[in-house]
């Protein structure tokens, strides 16, 4: 029987697909990541402190509540020039988005391992303790994006509420930053940061499931899928910097 005429082969054909569409998605999303882990290792480095292990002028301005908002505002700023433009960018350009995003996200990260192990703000150096956390995070990545794999139902509507409690929580960050004596601290700190990060595992979960449909809506078009899938590992990327970092704040604001 002609397997184009067999719905059980085409059914199949379409598993495999999208096992190819997704692996190769989180392929991406692990390279950028490596890109990211290599900025943030030379910026921290090289560029972060001088001879003398102080902080120089760049490093200082990267701790700056300025910095942060400005890289708060131009994530979903690149994120949507990207999205509206993508029709007419070739696969060229989406992977410079990609692996330019993740460089940047690299610079970040930088300052947050800093925060952590005791380099800036003096803390007590945990040289363990960023490799720990990633470890957790790679877990909690894992199991999230596979129940966004496996399940039934739409994630739309929680999704909704996830995004509008995560910005609430940037919100208030913000506020803290420029207003110090706003800043959330304690108890209270401890279970916002605890529901923003059940938030976007959300998200993640929700992210996941775009996927499939992505891969479902450009399966006529290739050239379409491939920079999707490319966007697409960028936004997962963030969604697991962004656990990475709330999971670290977690053990060095309020104790492991």
């Amino acid at each position: 029987m002609n397997q184009f005429n067999n719905p059980a082969a085409q059914s199949a054909a379409t598993d495999v697909g999208l096992r190819s569409f997704l692996m190769g998605t989180y392929k991406k999303m692990g390279l950028a990541m490596i890109v990211s882990m290599v900025v943030a290792w030379a910026f921290a480095n090289y560029v972060m402190f001088n001879a003398a292990g102080n902080l120089t002028s760049i490093g200082a301005l990267l701790f700056s509540p300025v910095a942060s908002l400005a890289l708060i505002i131009g994530i979903p700023v690149a994120f949507g020039i990207v999205g509206a433009k993508v029709q007419s960018m070739s696969v060229m350009a989406v992977n410079v988005f990609l692996y330019g995003f993740a460089a940047v996200l690299g610079i970040w990260m930088s300052s947050i391992a800093a925060l952590a192990t005791g380099l800036i703000g003096g803390g007590a150096f945990d040289p363990y303790l960023v490799p720990k956390v990633f470890f957790m995070s790679a877990a909690a990545f894992a199991g999230v994006s596979l129940f966004g794999y496996v399940t039934k139902r739409d994630l739309g509507p929680i999704a909704k509420v996830a995004f509008m409690v995560f910005v609430g929580f940037i919100a208030l960050m913000v506020l803290g930053m420029f207003i110090p004596s706003m800043a959330i601290g304690g108890t209270l700190g401890m279970i916002i940061t605890v529901v923003a990060l059940l938030a976007i595992c959300a998200i993640t979960a929700w992210e996941t499931q775009q996927l499939k449909r992505i891969y479902y809506s450009t399966m006529g078009n290739p050239e379409m899928a491939t920079k999707l899938s490319t966007i697409g590992a960028a936004s997962l990327l963030l969604s697991f910097v962004n656990i990475f970092n709330l999971i670290l704040s977690l053990f060095t604001s309020f104790g492991e």
